[in-house]
């Protein structure tokens, strides 16, 4: 299977500015910070550097499969089960929206067989870059592109409106993905299709119990205290399919700093509705919102995770005993809706 060619990542790079790194510096900085990095590249791929992340080594000769944030490399590893070499872009507490790509992961899309990245600009213009830079259409995959966009949210935003990306906070559009990325990767590995189906009907079983469960559990929230506020909005998606009002500091990209008079209503409003706790989030830089608690005298629940998993050493347990991964979707989520109920209802936990 041929691989996809480095010229073309190089030039997809140099040819594109990311979305909101571009707003921070102007596009002749950028352009020679990519013709450094990619001077970078061409000298270590005469040595022996691993990527940052470790990659998933397959158990004998297999395809090499590049993902960009965690939710996708959860699901590739758990679809795969060590049939291929996974390479992931982004660990934990990253943000992707603030991802800047290194020489690194220059070198490792070179050599790939796959590209799974999420799309709606979660990763800035790096996925758009993918798919007008000439690649061809079985060597990239976003993991957005099967949704239905009726079932979309949309924010104003100062450049403008965009659809929101977190798309992971919603159990059933979460369900429709890993189901076309289970057919994606089916027919790069036809071998495994029976056990890839198996597992992604296994993982729809195990997300819709998740689901169900956590309604429950947010129904033991007062509806008055369902009112989640964090740093950035992430959480609509989260908010519409578990009924929970949603208040951010931030839009839905952490590159927009909150102003004066956000921060101010934000303190005003948590005063007057009685808000009995905040939230920071694992991949985002709490000051802003610890500074708000401070101002609002609120108590701080426990970091959410939003725009990353956690690491895949570190689990929680379920209500019904089972241990969870928090590098994975379901661990993710089981931890941050204990966290909100522990947080909004402390008395009837």
């Amino acid at each position: 299977m041929s691989k996809v060619d480095s010229r073309q990542i190089q030039d997809m790079i140099l040819s594109h500015q990311s979305y909101f790194f571009a707003k921070s510096m102007n596009f002749l900085k950028y352009k020679l910070y990519w013709i450094a990095i990619l001077g970078m590249s061409l000298f270590s791929s005469c040595t022996d550097i691993p990527n940052e992340q470790e990659a998933e080594e397959p158990s004998g000769a297999a395809i090499t499969i590049v993902t960009t944030t965690t939710q996708i490399t959860d699901l590739v590893k758990q679809l795969t089960g060590g049939h291929c070499k996974v390479i992931p872009m982004m660990g934990p507490g990253v943000d992707p929206h603030l991802y800047k790509p290194t020489a690194r992961d220059v070198m490792s899309l070179s050599s790939a067989d796959l590209i799974v990245f999420h799309g709606l600009q979660l990763e800035g213009k790096l996925g758009s870059a993918f798919e007008t830079a000439g690649l061809s259409k079985d060597k990239i995959f976003s993991i957005s592109s099967v949704i239905d966009p009726s079932v979309l949210l949309f924010a104003d935003e100062e450049e403008g409106k965009f659809p929101d990306p977190h798309i992971w906070f919603d159990p059933e559009i979460w369900t429709t993905c890993l189901q076309a990325l289970a057919d994606k990767l089916s027919s790069f590995l036809p071998e495994k299709e029976v056990f890839i189906s198996e597992k992604a009907d296994q993982l729809a079983k195990d997300f819709q119990k998740v689901h169900e469960w956590g309604i429950g559990s947010i129904r033991r929230i007062p509806p008055t205290q369902r009112t989640l506020i964090t740093s950035h909005d992430a959480f609509q998606y989260f908010g519409r399919s578990f009924g929970v009002e949603v208040i951010a500091l931030q839009g839905i990209s952490t590159a927009a700093e909150a102003g004066l008079a956000d921060r101010s209503n934000l303190v005003d409003y948590i005063k007057k509705s009685n808000v009995p706790c905040i939230f920071v989030e694992s991949s985002v830089n709490p000051k802003a919102l610890q500074q708000i608690g401070w101002e609002a005298k609120v108590a701080l629940g426990k970091p959410l995770f939003s725009d990353a998993l956690g690491a895949e050493d570190a689990f929680i347990f379920a209500a019904d005993g089972k241990k969870h991964s928090l590098a994975s979707w379901s661990g993710m989520m089981i931890y941050n809706i204990q966290s909100i109920v522990e947080g909004l209802a402390p008395s009837r936990q």
